[in-house]
């Protein structure tokens, strides 16, 4: 896999990654940095032959400008994934709309607590027991995508005395230095077979009142997905047409106005729709947002119910369920 970082400082986690890479831990070219001034990880790319670049937002009056030059700059490296070591600055929309799940960072916290700048000290200054480290998906919102991976950190009593600060700093960079490279190598090296994916979400209109929920997003990383695509709906898989009554679920059951319980049939609908996941071994879920068949939040729908399950609990199969709104 080709990865771009992304960085803004120092680069102990970019330097994390390129040495991962060169002792081979880490099967994936590490291609380029990009940078949105000068700074120390330029320093290391220098040392290790590593392409840089530098856009600086402040050297482009109009906006639209420097996007089209940051995307026009990331395309021509052609990465797999960019990942995000201490760059601090929010990325346009517009970068993740062309890598929709392909943008990784690493934050000093136990996500979502302590977002945004300072975490490390706005952990400590809070006088919690734990913090830790989060690597996570990057959408619009400011350290809010799909977590990836968590490791927790107890902060001892002895780490309170004086220099209590810098030592949870030094433990927390210890952490990020080891748990980075990991996430990215199984990222990378175990990589998803299967995407399961509301058929609503990709454009056909199969919602209760026959519109689609169409997401660029998930068009744009259906069509760079490499495996078996499964686009679903549960309501059409129970045999309920389109346009079709409303569906709630109250107290746990999913009840079709005017029509009743309808649970029984979904369930089955979503077993029938599990069953073609036989072989998966490493499984990504792009779902509503909010739906009684397949929403993955409130109400979480019955096919997210049945996938946790049947899948997780009995055959201990890899699935990672995000919604849309999660891109």
């Amino acid at each position: 896999m080709r990865l771009l970082v992304f960085a803004s400082g120092r680069g102990s986690n970019f330097e994390a990654i390129v040495e991962a890479s060169k002792k081979n831990y880490l099967h994936s070219q590490v291609i380029g940095l990009l940078c949105d001034k000068e700074c120390p990880a330029m320093e290391i790319a220098k040392k290790n032959s590593i392409p840089v670049s530098i856009i600086k937002p402040k050297d482009y009056q109009d906006k639209s400008i420097y996007i089209k030059t940051l995307l026009d700059v990331i395309k021509r490296y052609k990465p797999d994934y960019i990942i995000l070591a201490g760059y601090m600055r929010i990325l346009p929309a517009e970068l993740i709309d062309e890598y929709p799940l392909k943008v990784i960072n690493i934050h000093p916290s136990l996500l979502p607590q302590f977002p945004g700048k300072d975490s490390i000290a706005k952990a400590w200054d809070s006088g919690v027991k734990i913090t830790g480290v989060t690597v996570h998906y990057v959408n619009d919102r400011m350290d809010a995508g799909p977590i990836i991976a968590q490791e927790f950190l107890k902060i001892s009593d002895n780490m309170k005395k004086s220099s209590g600060l810098e030592k949870l700093e030094n433990k927390i960079h210890k952490i990020e230095h080891r748990i980075y490279p990991a996430s990215i190598k199984k990222l990378t090296e175990e990589p998803f077979d299967t995407l399961v994916v509301s058929k609503c979400l990709t454009g056909v209109n199969c919602r209760y009142d026959g519109g689609s929920k169409l997401s660029k997003r998930v068009k744009t990383f259906i069509k760079n997905f490499n495996g078996k695509i499964v686009d679903i709906c549960p309501e059409l898989e129970a045999g309920f047409d389109v346009p079709r009554p409303t569906t709630d679920i109250i107290n746990g059951k999913a009840m079709m106005k005017g029509v009743g319980d309808i649970t029984e049939k979904l369930e089955n609908a979503c077993n029938k729709i599990i069953s073609r996941l036989s072989g998966s071994k490493k499984i990504l879920a792009i779902l509503k947002e909010k739906s009684p068949s397949c929403g993955v939040r409130s109400p979480k729908g019955i096919f997210a119910s049945c996938v946790e399950k049947t899948l997780n609990v009995e055959k201990g199969s890899g699935v990672f369920i995000v919604s849309e709104e999660d891109l």
